[in-house]
């Protein structure tokens, strides 16, 4: 009589280690460094590659805006200095939808 082929075992879920606690905070706190330094840079040096210099703008107003608008309820400046985080977040949901449905195939 033939054997049935084995099926793939999905691992267990288990809670996060201290480790990957860890693991995460360091990411996330990497991705909201990356949004409050780097994003600014990039917003202003886009600006003025793309559009021209204008009068008043500089890089040292650019961080004033997206940094000092974080402390009023600036929508703005929120998406410059978290999007880069909640996007590796989104991509890491979607990566894992894509594992479920595929392996719900299998």
């Amino acid at each position: 009589m033939a054997r049935k082929p084995a099926r793939k075992k999905t691992p267990a879920r288990r809670a996060p280690t201290r480790g990957s606690v860890r693991h995460e905070l360091l990411l996330a706190l990497g991705w909201l460094a990356f949004g409050a330094v780097a994003l600014p840079i990039l917003i202003y040096v886009s600006g003025i590659t793309l559009l021209g210099r204008y009068e008043g703008g500089s890089l040292g107003r650019t961080y004033g805006t997206v940094l000092l608008g974080l402390g009023t309820p600036s929508p703005a400046s929120w998406t410059v200095v978290v999007g880069p985080y909640l996007m590796i977040l989104l991509l890491r949901v979607l990566r894992w939808g894509w594992w479920l449905g595929s392996s719900r195939k299998a």
